[in-house]
């Protein structure tokens, strides 16, 4: 049953890095874009165990680095923290404030995403907006825009990502 929860957590990252890559530069408007490795990787690997769940979330961040044109790095340490929240979120998870709960680590992590991106656009010697203007105008509305798309298809994420479990005593 693990088996089938990492290949289809695997299945769902990388179907997700692909929809960035290809979807992701029409749908950007300014700063603000959707971040469909993160999404996929919050919703995929909280099924998983710790250590799976964050070498998923770091290898789907080196496919969206490899495809994608972008500072190489930010996306395997972007997907290293989603992976890593998702984990500890799904240990506080209740019954019912899953997809609210995931919406919320999706929206933290896009910020830290964003925020990584603006640090490795500085050290790279390439221009940056101010870190202010930055803050207010980029990063808090890219956050709640990730979050309540997060949100509002969080409870398929959950359908396609976790494996049914069957109980002994049901009939086939």
């Amino acid at each position: 049953m693990q088996q089938t929860s990492i290949i289809r957590a695997a299945i769902v990252v990388a179907i997700a890095a692909v929809m960035e890559v290809v979807l992701g530069p029409y749908l950007e408007l300014g700063w603000l874009s959707p971040k469909f490795v993160i999404l996929g990787v919050v919703f995929a690997v909280p099924a998983l165990r710790d250590l799976q769940a964050v070498l998923l979330g770091f290898f789907a961040g080196v496919l969206f680095d490899s495809l994608s044109g972008g500072l190489f790095g930010v996306g395997s340490l972007g997907g290293l923290v989603a992976a890593t929240l998702a984990v500890r979120a799904n240990a506080l998870r209740r019954k019912g404030a899953e997809r609210f709960v995931m919406a919320q680590v999706v929206a933290a992590s896009v910020a830290v995403y964003d925020l990584i991106n603006l640090t490795a656009t500085g050290l790279a010697g390439l221009q940056t907006p101010p870190f202010g203007e930055f803050l207010i105008g980029g990063v808090l509305p890219d956050a709640l825009l990730n979050g309540l798309l997060a949100y509002l298809i969080g409870g398929w994420l959950l359908k396609i990502s976790r494996p049914k479990t069957r109980s002994w005593d049901t009939p086939r």
